[in-house]
């Protein structure tokens, strides 16, 4: 059986760092913005790997919150790796004289980046409306969940 207050500490860093990821969430997703998203991206990365400690604890629990949050932090890693792209390219292009054979070839991949972009964002958001249930609520339901089995200290 584990340690009581390995159990308390690991409930509380949960529920701050669950609290910051739903509060900072919807906001990210509407707005949309590259820095608000990256910052729910490691939210997400940091309640992921808080949570792979509560594994031996609470198992299936904890493993739900785990595969949800993993689908999240896939989401919007299309996301970053789309921003990231589009900047590389507009980089690159605005470093080539105006006459460069190569810019057509980097605005294609821009736009193509663009895109992806656009593309990701509504995944994201599709993802995060849920389609019977909403992502944040089967999210919290699977933490509460992996918080119960803590707090039980059932192994």
């Amino acid at each position: 059986m584990p340690e009581p207050m390995f159990g308390k500490t690991l409930a509380r860093i949960i529920r701050k760092r669950s609290r910051a990821l739903l509060s900072g969430a919807s906001g990210a997703f509407k707005r949309g913005h590259d820095a608000e998203l990256h910052a729910l991206r490691i939210d997400v990365k940091r309640l992921r790997y808080t949570l792979e400690l509560a594994v031996p604890i609470a198992r299936d629990e904890a493993l739900t919150a785990l595969d949800l949050l993993a689908l999240l932090q896939e989401r919007l890693g299309d996301l970053a790796d789309a921003d990231t792209f589009g900047r590389t390219y507009a980089a690159l292009a605005k470093a080539l004289p105006a006459n460069d054979p190569r810019l057509p070839g980097l605005e294609t991949l821009r736009a193509q980046a663009i895109r992806e972009r656009k593309r990701a964002l509504e995944t994201g958001r599709a993802l995060w409306r849920g389609a019977e249930t909403p992502y944040p609520e089967r999210l919290a339901a699977s933490i509460s969940a992996t918080l119960g089995s803590l707090s039980n200290g059932v192994a």
